[in-house]
């Protein structure tokens, strides 16, 4: 959902030079400067939590532990590269302190703990502006053994409004840590000249460990987290129902489990684009570059450099400077090109001269 600027006063000067420097806006991507650079999606609370929804409707399943343990995978990848505070006194207490900065950074939330809780083998969390319960108790999870260097069992429960509860309990199992997963779409550096102010100078914060932008909660998700996500549930999903959607994925030599996961993620993101009742306008084929970038770039989506016309209906072929996955891209572009002519749309993928380029156009011939 677009982000529009605002003459309010009262946010946090503060919170957004934070925001600014962790997060280098460039190229069409967050780059996570505290985590090797990598891509963050900038998306609302709300946003996350019907796309998600959506998700498990589209691919009839319930994917509620498919998501705690992507979290959990990916945030303890990350937090190697979070250095524990020196000292012996009150060390453990400081790594916390230290996890709830980060997470408040980021958007998401606060852990709460027990009297005593280092000395536990058993206990309970609370995750204060939990984001989505089996989401937040995974991060919870992963955080909770970095603190104490062994490994929980963890199951999670909603505590009120905005509490998650995790119940985590000390396992002696060994488990092997996740593997660093490469994407298959390369990083190119550009510039989009179109944009002017960075949608995180205006953030107002919140008490329990995040911010708004525009009256909206939002939160960063690593590219990571997603890409381990759609690997969880591609292992999870070969009895899944097919998506009705009609999308070329073959350029990216995914599998027929995968590609309909792609194609439930991209009509999860298209539904929710459609639901947010944004408009959306394209008066000439051009004119995709500057319109597609609220949409994309604002987002850390990646983003449309090149677009051109393919027929005489609005059918386009955008090129792309980068993406953060492309089931998501491909999603809200249909949204977009379908609230601008007024139809359904397909859409198929081809890769030429080291660039990825979609082909969007009416879905039904038009004589």
């Amino acid at each position: 959902m677009p982000i529009i600027d605002s003459e309010d006063n009262g946010f946090s000067k503060a919170l957004s030079r934070k925001l600014v420097q962790r997060f280098n806006w460039t190229s069409g991507f967050f780059l996570d400067s505290e985590y090797s650079n990598e891509p963050a999606w900038l998306v609302s609370s709300s946003a996350f939590k019907h796309w998600f929804e959506l998700l498990q409707e589209n691919l009839q399943l319930n994917l509620g532990r498919r998501l705690a343990h992507a979290a959990a995978d990916s945030e303890e990848l990350r937090l190697k590269f979070l250095e524990r505070p020196r000292g012996f006194f009150n060390k453990n207490k400081n790594s916390l302190s230290l996890i709830n900065e980060d997470w408040s950074i980021r958007g998401l939330g606060t852990i709460k703990t027990p009297s005593k809780a280092f000395k536990l083998k058993k206990l309970e969390l609370e995750v204060h502006g939990r984001l989505q319960s089996s989401f937040s108790s995974g991060l919870a999870n992963a955080a909770w053994e970095w603190l104490v260097k062994k490994r929980h069992r963890f199951r999670w429960e909603d505590s009120g409004r905005d509490i998650a509860l995790v119940h985590l309990e000390e396992d002696n199992l060994e488990i092997v840590e996740p593997k660093n997963i490469v994407t298959k779409w390369p990083f190119r550096s550009c510039e989009f000249h179109e944009i002017q102010k960075n949608p995180l100078l205006k953030p107002f914060e919140l008490d329990y460990g995040g911010w708004e932008l525009m009256g909206e909660r939002h939160m960063f998700l690593y590219q990571d987290f997603i890409l381990r996500l759609i690997e969880n549930i591609t292992t999870y999903a070969s009895e899944s129902p097919e998506v009705n959607l009609n999308v070329d994925w073959d350029v990216f030599k995914i599998n027929s489990t995968e590609k309909n996961v792609w194609s439930g993620i991209a009509k999860s993101s298209s539904d929710l684009f459609r639901a947010g009742g944004e408009l959306f306008m394209v008066a000439e084929p051009e004119s995709w570059v500057g319109a597609s970038q609220a949409e994309l770039v604002e987002h850390g989506l990646g983003g449309v450099v090149k677009s051109r016309g393919v027929d005489s209906h609005g059918g386009v072929e955008l090129e792309f400077s980068n993406l953060f996955h492309p089931a998501i891209v491909t999603g809200i572009l249909l949204g977009c090109w379908s609230r601008s002519e007024g139809r359904d749309a397909k859409a198929s993928w081809r890769y030429e001269n080291e660039t990825f380029i979609i082909e969007i156009s009416s879905k039904s011939e038009i004589a």
